[in-house]
């Protein structure tokens, strides 16, 4: 595939806003416990992830951001404090940090904070 027609692709993440929340105060998913994504997000790998250790919220977070594709997965499994907190952490596609932070402006400066 050449440099042209990789440009000419649709991003994985087009469309995506329209199944995002109107506010983040709309992400209610829990903020600490263990959770178990369903497989429809977690398909191959780890689904089950303790919100107390850093590096398995991370993972948890970065799972259901990069696989999610409907509203209910966003707003059942993020909690906005926790993404606030984690924001500046995650290693996103800049495509998808991109489409979060222009639905989202307040999380350009979210700052990272111990959560």
């Amino acid at each position: 595939m050449s440099s042209q027609d990789a440009a000419s692709l649709p991003s994985r993440w087009a469309g995506a806003d329209e199944a995002m929340p109107s506010s983040l105060d709309e992400l209610a998913g829990p903020d600490h416990g263990v959770v178990m994504l369903p497989v429809d997000l977690a398909w191959s790998g780890r689904r089950s992830f303790d919100l107390a250790d850093p590096d398995q919220r991370y993972l948890c977070y970065m799972t259901v951001l990069t696989a999610g594709v409907t509203r209910e997965h966003y707003t059942r499994w993020l909690n906005a404090d926790l993404l606030r907190a984690q924001w500046s952490r995650l290693r996103l596609p800049r495509p998808l940090r991109r489409l979060w932070q222009d639905h989202f402006p307040e999380l350009r400066t979210s700052v990272a904070r111990p959560a």
